[in-house]
């Protein structure tokens, strides 16, 4: 029996969590070329890398995950994805309905939850995160963003 093909919706979505497995993918591989701990030979590296870029590139489309993915990727809850989602720590994928998360977004929360959970124990990961957030949304402040400015053009005065 021959396999059906996904309905354009499904296709889509399938996209996209593979545009984000091949994203995670390629960061792996860049941070393993960097830390220079990869145990074949950096040229293969180098070359995996190239196919990965290009997979990226060629699956770079506007269309997101599902809340259902997102909260499997991330190992929590549809309701708290969709609180992450209220709260600014992931980002909709614009005029898309039902609702769809932006991919990048998730890869980059995942990152930030596989630190967290790695340096605290148990659920003490929650607060780690907590914490984070408070940054970020601090350093969005317009007086922080100002300040960067300032130090970047040189202008700032030690006392």
């Amino acid at each position: 029996m021959a396999p059906t093909v996904p309905k354009p919706r499904e296709l889509q979505r399938r996209t996209a969590l593979a545009h984000l497995d091949a994203e995670a993918l390629l960061r792996d591989i860049e941070c393993e070329h960097e830390a220079g701990t990869q145990a074949v030979a950096p040229e293969v590296v180098a070359r995996w890398a190239e196919i990965m870029k290009q997979i990226v590139d060629m699956l770079d489309t506007p269309v997101g995950i599902t809340v259902e993915q997102a909260a499997d990727r991330l190992g929590v809850t549809q309701p708290t994805i969709r609180r992450w989602l209220r709260e600014g720590l992931l980002r909709r994928t614009s005029g898309r309905k039902p609702m769809e998360v932006e991919p990048r977004s998730v890869l980059e929360l995942q990152v930030v939850l596989r630190n967290a959970r790695e340096a605290y124990p148990d659920r003490q990961w929650t607060k780690a995160l907590a914490a984070y957030l408070h940054d970020r949304d601090l350093q969005n402040q317009g007086w922080a963003r100002q300040g960067r400015e300032e130090l970047a053009r040189g202008e700032l005065v030690e006392l």
